[in-house]
């Protein structure tokens, strides 16, 4: 006799299970943090809080040590550097706190010899620049930027934001015309957060096969907004052959978006990172080909420009597949990425999958730089968003006096978001 449907329900359902034999390294590193059957060590995650530095610095640098598992040691530098004034704050607020000191008193980045060209900048911006770039990102959501929903839906002329902040959260928005089943569907691909170039894999999915089953169900304006991903800016992308849409005409990057991503990039230290004076740990035999294939570094204090980017919203159980950005004609300059709102972990490897990657915590206002040969053709990924991790400042009842009202975003943020900027040039 066959099962009961009320006893087919009553079974627990078994995880899936996996074939793990063949994993990289770098697989496995994902399996683990992107795991919802038991919580990740959130302290195998490189955070600069446990970094133990030195009381004294060795030609205006400071040399730290973060303990890994299974008692590994990474080297790291913090180094100082120049001045940002024009992003909000004459001193930016919260890098002090980790160490002790003269360096203290100055703004610093985090270096890490072992992976050239990545610099870390915790608390890189402070929560008043965080609420307005937040704001920024979600207001740009709208034509003629792209969204992961534009193919979907036709969207309201101001933008699903707009439509929210105006009280329209209950308005229907119409469905566009539907593959029709059996047709060929896009390739799916990784989502890559700053060239556009790869997808947010289970996200997209997800939505097309959302809007397969609705058939014309009606959605609301208040039901996409959570389902927002992405914003292409500047130079735009196309999906289908991941490459720069040169025939789309470019849009200015948002304003603070603009000017934050070129003033820190002129204002790092580039001399400490791949100069004479870095500390890192290649060979000179490799150091001395790098520079004769490209010193690009020297000039990117007085002259890097970003051209494209995109604006990336995470929900909690979001997650970004490894992968190598291939797009850009130049592979060396800098990409630059903020975090707002809940933390992360970040993996960055090497050229393989085959190389252990390094987990990085990633915190509300820091910022990271992915850099030269060696910094930009790496396998890197996002496979978790940590719960509970939105700073008070962000949270709806937080106000400053003289900014904007912040209970939307705020609202928004607090119900799992994480909002990611990436921007780079793209070298044409």
């Amino acid at each position: 006799m066959s099962s009961t449907p009320s006893s087919s329900r009553s079974r627990k359902k078994k995880p899936p299970t996996y074939d793990t034999s063949n994993d990289s390294p770098f697989r496995t590193a994902e399996r683990y943090w992107k795991s919802r059957a038991t919580n990740p060590d959130l302290r195998r995650a490189l955070s600069v809080e446990a970094i133990e530095w030195e009381e004294s610095d060795q030609s205006g640098r400071r040399k730290g040590v973060w303990r890994g598992d299974e008692g590994n040691e990474l080297e790291c530098w913090m180094v100082r550097v120049g001045e940002l004034q024009e992003m909000g704050q004459k001193r930016w607020k919260g890098k002090a706190k980790a160490v002790e000191g003269d360096i203290e008193e100055q703004d610093y980045a985090v270096i890490i010899p072992a992976i050239p060209g990545l610099v870390l900048l915790p608390s890189l911006l402070p929560p008043s620049l965080q609420r307005c770039l937040a704001i920024e990102s979600l207001r740009h959501s709208v034509l003629p930027n792209l969204t992961s929903l534009s193919a979907h839906y036709s969207l309201p002329a101001g933008g699903l934001w707009h439509a929210w902040e105006t009280g329209l959260g209950d308005e229907v928005v119409p469905l566009l015309e539907v593959q029709p089943k059996g047709a060929p569907r896009r390739t799916r691909i990784d989502f890559e957060p700053v060239t556009k170039e790869n997808w947010m894999t289970q996200d997209k999915e997800r939505e097309r096969e959302r809007v397969e089953a609705e058939g014309k169900k009606e959605v609301t304006v208040k039901e996409l907004l959570s389902r927002l991903r992405w914003t292409t800016i500047g130079w735009s992308y196309n999906w289908t052959s991941k490459t720069y849409d040169f025939d789309r005409p470019k849009t200015p990057l948002p304003p603070l978006t603009y000017r934050c991503c070129r003033d820190v990039i002129r204002a790092i230290p580039w001399n400490s990172v791949f100069g004479p004076d870095s500390v890192s740990t290649q060979s000179e035999e490799a150091t001395t080909s790098e520079a004769t294939e490209s010193e690009d570094w020297k000039r990117w204090s007085n002259e890097y420009e970003p051209e494209a980017g995109v604006f990336n919203f995470y929900q909690l159980k979001d997650s970004l597949t490894a992968h190598i950005d291939q797009s850009e004609v130049d592979a060396v300059r800098p990409l630059v990425s903020f975090s707002i709102g809940h933390s992360a972990i970040f993996l960055v490897g090497g050229p393989t999958r085959d190389t252990p990657p390094l987990a990085i915590r990633l915190d509300s206002g820091d910022g990271l730089i992915m850099s030269g040969h060696k910094g930009r053709r790496v396998f890197h990924g996002l496979p978790r968003v940590i719960a509970d991790s939105l700073p008070l400042y962000l949270a709806p009842e937080h106000q400053e006096q003289g900014e904007e009202d912040w209970r939307l975003f705020g609202e928004y943020l607090q119900a799992g978001a994480r909002i990611n900027i990436n921007v780079r040039e793209v070298g044409i």
